[in-house]
């Protein structure tokens, strides 16, 4: 097998894909059309939280740019014209409303597609829905190509399976499941993927078979933090303490329930069961063969206002109250605001009138919100402080202390138990928990 290889989209799945392989000895070309996120990758001036065997993102990057192990462009026809392997990894937007926004992908199968070449192989990483790759992708391909799919050149589909700040250790230790079109194009991508893949590798008997295992993974487990809110609810109304409930529940060997949280928030989770919902043709199939993925995704899309809601009961109204929100990013030690659930709930907040800053040295909070404040400056001026999530700079003692010293002014949201098992604070009056 040659060593050399093309990314087709370097975002949060491919640039770390890309530099997995770049580590271990391949030439790896990589492109993607948004001219910034190029320049960023040449600077080495990345926000993404990402660490090689303990080296950060940006360090790997400028090694492999130096030695030339990586080099990237923004256009399809700067790649080398002797690469025969690509590897897509296009994201799929998703709107408010669940419908799929398949340009992206189909216009990076139509560029990639003007150079594919007889022997070639590409290997579709993205998630899509079932009958994306043998469908719009092998059609796009072959269309812009004028090559014939199976004959000319193979495509095969394995999903990506990493969690963000963990794709170098799970692109090279998650077991990996693939399909081809054909036994030589599941061949070839089962060895281009075993590569830098350190395990077993499940060769499926169809594409879509592995499309679906990629979107049921996701969203099973919105399903099940459903659950762990709903939960959460339930042990509200009869004042019983949701962590100690769970705790409880945990103890059968055969039970394992999540810990609830303010909302689903990131790339993967919250996409899942849309892009389930879009691999059929109507909302009658999705509530005739899915309904609890499409209750569950409902009920956690309105979490963030139910939780708003909650607040505004517990203070008495949000109208000119002063919230303190500490982390802000979709979930817990995360840079990324992607699809937050905390943001979410600070505009819901924002939007009863409440005056709602932010503070998170890590993720950057959009600029609707004061970002000025340190800790001592907020739970001074706040009257309710927020822990949507956890962060790893965070002093949480000297957030309780300041709390404490407020003699019961500040409310504190503990949405993820960061003292749920501290006796201090457990009892006290203005300590709220999910």
């Amino acid at each position: 097998m040659e060593r050399k290889l093309a990314i087709v989209g370097l975002g949060y799945v491919g640039l770390p894909l890309a530099l997995t392989y770049a580590l271990d000895a391949f030439q790896v070309s990589g492109v993607d059309i948004d001219p910034r996120r190029i320049e960023s990758i040449k600077s080495s001036s990345l926000g993404m939280r990402e660490d090689f065997d303990s080296v950060p993102v940006n360090d790997v990057l400028r090694t492999c740019l130096a030695n030339g192990s990586l080099n990237v462009t923004s256009r399809f026809d700067e790649l080398p014209k002797d690469v025969a392997t690509f590897i897509i990894t296009v994201g799929i937007p998703i709107d408010h409303a669940w419908t799929l926004d398949m340009s992206m992908l189909t216009s990076a199968c139509a560029e990639l597609g003007k150079l594919l070449k007889k022997g070639d192989l590409v290997i579709c990483r993205s998630t899509v829905p079932v009958g994306t790759t043998r469908g719009l992708v092998l059609s796009t391909l072959e269309r812009a190509s004028g090559l014939v799919a199976g004959t000319d050149f193979d495509l095969a589909y394995s999903s990506e399976r990493i969690a963000e700040g963990h794709a170098y250790d799970e692109f090279r230790n998650m077991p990996l499941v693939v399909g081809g079109i054909n036994g030589r194009s599941l061949d070839r991508a089962t060895q281009v993927l075993g590569a830098v893949n350190r395990e077993p590798i499940f060769k499926a008997s169809s594409i879509e078979l592995v499309e679906a295992a990629k979107m049921f993974e996701n969203a099973q487990r919105d399903v099940n933090i459903a659950i762990a809110d709903q939960m959460a609810r339930f042990a509200n109304y009869f004042g019983i303490p949701t962590w100690e409930l769970i705790e409880a529940c945990n103890t059968h060997s055969r039970v394992k329930i999540l810990m609830p949280g303010i909302g689903v928030g990131g790339h993967c989770i919250p996409y899942a069961s849309p892009y389930l919902f879009g691999s059929l043709t109507n909302q009658a199939e999705c509530a005739e063969l899915l309904p609890t993925f499409v209750s569950a995704r409902r009920a956690n899309a309105a979490q963030p206002d139910y939780i708003a809601e909650r607040m505004s009961r517990r203070m008495g109204g949000l109208e000119g109250k002063h919230v303190l929100f500490i982390g802000i990013a979709m979930k817990d030690y995360s840079d990324d605001v992607t699809v937050s659930p905390a943001v979410d709930l600070a505009r819901a907040l924002a939007k009863a009138g409440a005056d709602v800053h932010v503070l998170d040295s890590v993720a950057e909070a959009p600029r609707e919100f004061g970002r000025e404040m340190d800790i001592d400056t907020g739970c001074l001026w706040a009257d309710a402080v927020v822990l949507p999530i956890r962060q790893g700079n965070v002093d949480y003692e000297r957030v309780k202390k300041l709390v404490i010293a407020a003699a019961g002014r500040v409310i504190l949201f503990d949405f993820r138990g960061v003292f749920e098992h501290d006796a201090d604070v457990l009892q006290q009056l203005w300590y709220v928990r999910l």
